[in-house]
């Protein structure tokens, strides 16, 4: 085994050396020879994939940087060059697709800024990609960037409406003008939409770079293009199971019930922002599960920066609008007894302490332990 690992490292090392010198030949029989020793390596799939674009091999040095993206359970940079090599082959809804995946991670991540740039570039691919059209009206949502976020929402219906479903269209209509009551744009989609007419046969404000349409894709090209996306799903699925684990072994060492319980329920939290929407989610008279998420986030935010009553603020609407977690419940109620709203607090951690999960921590809280 360890003639095997030396035999590799220095494939690898041989490889890059070539790769640099742009022997590209060369790189190319040095990483095969990697790739036969560790089959399930990241970064001689990665190497090889440099030496096929090299070899102007494109399809191959494709199928490199998907497996290099897999082996690493979604190292971004691979990710990346899968995207790029997408749209260099006019693959648009393809690359679009991996967009919206690195999107997902850096926003699992954290990283706003750059994940909002991803699915915009996404949507400049395919713009009606639906997934990152909602993770935009959920971010903007949550960043109080109400224009953008009314205009991701315009989108979101535009699209709902060409797929023939009215009444989803209309929520998302109803959403954006809670967020800018009045908004001529808006209310003129409204009354479109219920008259069934094409709401959106207005030329949208230009993009930042000139839009590109997708070309049409057969039943099998599609189950291959949504190939990419699946694994990187299967990826996050990875990820959070083995956050989950890590967040249990910390919780191990946590003797405080009620710290234990906040942990937890900061868990449940974060699965809900990324959990698929139901097809019936959206109440008849509550929020989409796009504002309710964005509200959630928000909370999340203000707690963390200690706004309690901004993140109360946040909790209260989105459980107001349909947000039914025993989880929220209970941040809602320590919110309020670490703001010395006791009366509240009972009310909200009698409801938390319905899941045994919370229910020692609720009687301790409660109690002032």
């Amino acid at each position: 085994m360890a003639n095997d690992r030396a035999k590799y490292q220095k494939a690898i090392q041989v490889g890059a050396a070539y790769n640099k010198a742009k022997r590209w030949k060369d790189a190319f029989t040095a990483f095969r020879v990697a790739v036969g020793e560790f089959p399930n390596d990241a970064a001689a799939y990665a190497g090889l994939g440099e030496a096929c674009l090299g070899l102007k091999q494109l399809d191959r040095a494709l199928d490199c940087f998907k497996l290099a993206a897999r082996y690493s359970k979604g190292d971004i940079v691979y990710l990346r060059r899968v995207a790029d090599i997408q749209e260099r082959q006019g693959q648009l809804a393809e690359a679009a697709r991996t967009y919206l995946a690195i999107g997902e991670i850096l926003l699992k991540q954290r990283q706003l800024d750059e994940a909002i740039g991803n699915w915009e570039r996404s949507i400049r691919l395919d713009s009606t990609l639906l997934g990152s059209h909602k993770r935009l009206a959920m971010v903007f949502q949550r960043l109080n960037r109400t224009r953008d976020a009314v205009r991701e929402y315009l989108a979101i219906a535009r699209i709902l409406q060409m797929r023939g479903d009215k009444s989803k269209a209309l929520q998302m209509c109803q959403a954006a003008l809670r967020l800018d009551p009045g908004n001529e744009d808006v209310l003129t989609a409204v009354e479109l939409i219920r008259h069934g007419e094409s709401a959106f046969d207005t030329p949208e404000p230009p993009a930042p770079e000139p839009p590109k349409v997708a070309p049409g894709l057969s039943a099998e090209e599609q189950a291959e293009a949504d190939s990419l996306t699946e694994t990187v799903r299967q990826m996050a699925a990875i990820f959070e199971a083995e956050r989950h684990e890590q967040t249990l072994a910390e919780q191990e060492e946590i003797t405080d019930p009620i710290e234990k319980a906040r942990r937890v329920a900061h868990e449940e939290l974060a699965a809900e922002l990324f959990r698929e929407e139901d097809e019936d989610s959206d109440a008849a008279n509550g929020l989409s599960k796009l504002e309710r998420d964005a509200l959630l986030g928000q909370a999340m935010d203000f707690e963390m920066r200690g706004h309690l009553d901004d993140a109360i603020g946040c909790y209260q609407r989105a459980i107001r609008g349909g947000l039914r977690l025993p989880a929220a419940y209970f941040m809602l109620g320590l919110l309020y007894a670490n703001n010395q709203q006791m009366n509240e607090a009972r009310k909200v951690l009698a409801l938390a302490a319905k899941n045994p999960v919370y229910l020692q921590a609720s009687k301790l809280t409660i109690n002032g332990r």
